[in-house]
């Protein structure tokens, strides 16, 4: 099959899979390649495609690190809220954000423990975190009374449009010492 013939069929897996992606893996195994590299070029090629086609309101979006998923252009996110009469992304609040920022950073974590480093009770931001699949359960600590621990999950990585959490930015030397929630070294 030739290469146009592979970008054609990419694009479609891409649009039937929707905002649940395509990983590499599977874009791979269905092209009948070899190796990523040649998955990867005939995604590149996409890529390129899009931007240069200023016609098209279609984007290809790499996130958790292999798979990929076709979204619509951001900056014409008001023309197709239009169409809904919704936002296309509800914005979290600071809390919500602040609440993620831990759980990304120090998880898997407990509420409990999420909740002394915030100062503040958190059952109804878990709750809607958990709601829109930006949290899950990530096991039980070993703790007195075995509470759930929390970490984030791979909508998260599509939500702030990352690959892993390696790419989120490096914490300041004084948030990165080795301390308990408690402070005790």
């Amino acid at each position: 099959m030739d290469f146009d013939k592979k970008m054609a069929i990419a694009e479609g897996l891409l649009f039937v899979n929707g905002d649940e992606g395509t990983s590499l893996e599977d874009l791979k195994f269905i092209l009948e390649l070899e190796n990523d590299d040649d998955v990867e070029k005939v995604i590149e090629d996409l890529i390129a495609k899009y931007e240069k086609d200023k016609s098209s309101g279609l984007d290809i979006q790499k996130f958790a690190k292999s798979k990929y998923r076709m979204t619509t252009k951001k900056q014409n996110a008001d023309f197709y809220a239009r169409l809904t009469n919704v936002k296309t992304e509800t914005k979290l609040s600071t809390a919500s954000i602040e609440t993620l920022s831990i759980i990304a950073y120090k998880g898997p974590i407990t509420k409990a423990a999420v909740e002394t480093i915030r100062g503040v009770g958190c059952d109804a931001i878990f709750y809607k975190l958990k709601l829109r699949n930006l949290i899950t359960d990530a096991g039980k600590s070993e703790e007195v009374g075995k509470p759930t621990l929390y970490k984030v999950t791979e909508d998260f990585l599509k939500y702030f449009n990352l690959n892993s959490l390696d790419d989120l930015p490096k914490l300041q030397d004084s948030f990165e010492q080795d301390k308990d929630i408690f402070g005790r070294e």
